[in-house]
């Protein structure tokens, strides 16, 4: 085997190990499904091995066979090939096979060069452009890029028998039948009793027109995850500082306005200590920010990664606030929206955490006499549609009632009936935001009806009291 190991050195890579795992299904056509889930062509780290091995796997999945007599035809006129000896090669690299036993693990081997390889290029790119004097910002994305890109070899089972598979499912049927529920709860419970809770990996896309609640509502959520219920949750802050969030979540539990804290001098005492006590009260709560210049996904998934480990792994929920203030790589916007996307649902595959993504929906809504918002109001792609398992919108009729005023006769002036049939609607939805779900993978569509209070951030359910004293 030294004769042809030998043949051709390089840095990172076993070829070796790419020669032997060849010769193993050039002489077991049937052992290339030991490898072929995890190892791809271009993890190969010499160019004839991955033409040789996609070749391979195109043949086999047609029902060809493969072998060093069937290659020879077609790999006649292939230059890498004749250098190394033409056909010779092929006969050599079958003679060295390894056993189908030792295959999954010879091919983590190549894959563990093809990601040494990965990050010795992102390393030589960055020190090229730090010294053509690129912004350590970009050569930092870079980077994160290659990282996120680096390939491996988990040794995951790719495949389950339905017995696994039924059992699992019968399993957590049992737990749920028994009150141990395995989704994670929201708690806002109208929506709850919607969306049933939201699972490992699910990704749930929050939109909204503007000022319609939408951050408010997913501080709600990361509150009601992080201190009632005392779970990890990472919050991505691309839009508002950690200040203003922390403000924000501590306003809702003192019921003061957020707004007072800007002049927190002119501020009555008593809610200037209520605001501070319910400040204290949350400090603890297992939650942390990613600040907003964590804007790349790659970054976004790597310091979530951080979190997870420094929560002990008990990290439950991921908030992106939002997701068309990601950054991504593309031409137009709408290809790097697509890539976003496509970003947000592998990263809480990943995590094995559900990830709320907010999401800002077209103008166009303040434009049509229904404003409630539908799945086409979606900015920018439909892949966020195609991608997500839960879709829920936002919406606030008093906000737009109140944009509108009463209407106006055909003279331009507004009736007394006109201003009393306004002032009823005003006061049918005031403080109501409707939670609109139109997709959810997993169960029913609705909509669930809340209470909210803009000025302190607070959600509470119709069915309750509004002055209840207790929040958490």
């Amino acid at each position: 085997m030294n004769e042809i190991s030998s043949i051709r050195p390089a840095e990172y890579l076993n070829v070796e190990a790419e020669q032997q795992l060849l010769g193993m299904i050039l002489t077991n056509n049937g052992a290339l499904d030991l490898v072929s889930d995890i190892l791809k062509p271009e993890l190969f780290g010499d160019p004839l091995h991955a033409r040789i091995y996609e070749i391979c796997t195109n043949r086999i999945a047609k029902g060809h066979l493969v072998s060093p007599v069937a290659l020879k035809s077609i790999l006649e006129n292939d230059e890498g090939l004749k250098q190394l000896g033409g056909p010779a090669y092929l006969a050599r690299m079958a003679g060295a096979a390894i056993t189908p036993k030792a295959a999954r693990e010879y091919a983590k081997l190549i894959i563990e060069q093809a990601a040494r390889r990965v990050l010795q290029g992102a390393v030589a790119e960055a020190s090229s452009g730090l010294f053509a004097g690129s912004e350590s910002a970009e050569v930092k994305a870079g980077l994160l890029q290659a990282l996120h890109a680096l390939p491996e070899a988990s040794g995951e089972e790719t495949t389950f028998s339905l017995m696994k598979a039924v059992t699992e499912a019968v399993d957590a049927a049992i737990k749920s039948y028994q009150g141990e529920n395995t989704f994670l709860k929201t708690g806002v419970e109208p929506l709850d009793r919607v969306i049933r809770g939201l699972g490992p990996g699910d990704y749930c896309l929050l939109g909204g027109a503007t000022s319609m609640g939408k951050t408010s509502l997913a501080l709600e959520i990361a509150a009601n995850v992080a201190i009632k219920q005392r779970k990890g949750v990472c919050f991505v802050s691309l839009e508002m500082t950690r200040h203003e969030l922390a403000t924000r979540m501590a306003s809702a539990v003192a019921r003061v306005p957020y707004t007072e804290l800007r002049s927190a001098s002119d501020m009555e005492e008593a809610n200037f200590r209520k605001w501070v006590e319910a400040a204290q009260a949350i400090a603890d709560a297992p939650m942390e920010i990613i600040p907003k210049h964590v804007r790349d996904l790659p970054a976004i998934h790597a310091a979530a990664r951080k979190v997870q480990r420094s929560m002990g792994d008990s990290l439950s929920l991921l908030v992106v606030d939002y997701a068309q203030l990601v950054r991504a790589p593309g031409k137009g916007r709408y290809e790097q929206m697509t890539d976003v996307s496509i970003g947000i649902k592998h990263v809480a595959g990943l995590l094995g955490v559900p990830v709320i993504a907010l999401c800002q929906l077209s103008r166009d809504i303040g434009m049509r006499d229904d404003k409630r918002p539908q799945l086409s109001d979606i900015k920018e792609s439909g892949q966020f549609e195609n991608d997500a398992d839960q879709v829920v919108f936002c919406h606030r009729e008093g906000y737009w009632l109140q944009r509108q005023g009463p209407k106006l006769d055909k003279s331009g002036q507004i009736t007394d009936k006109a201003r009393i049939e306004w002032e009823a609607d005003m006061a049918a939805c005031k403080n109501v935001m409707d939670l609109i779900v139109r997709k959810n993978r997993h169960g029913k569509l609705g909509t669930a009806q809340v209470g909210f209070h803009d000025a302190t951030n607070r959600f509470w359910s119709l069915n309750q009291r509004d002055d209840d004293e207790e929040r958490f």
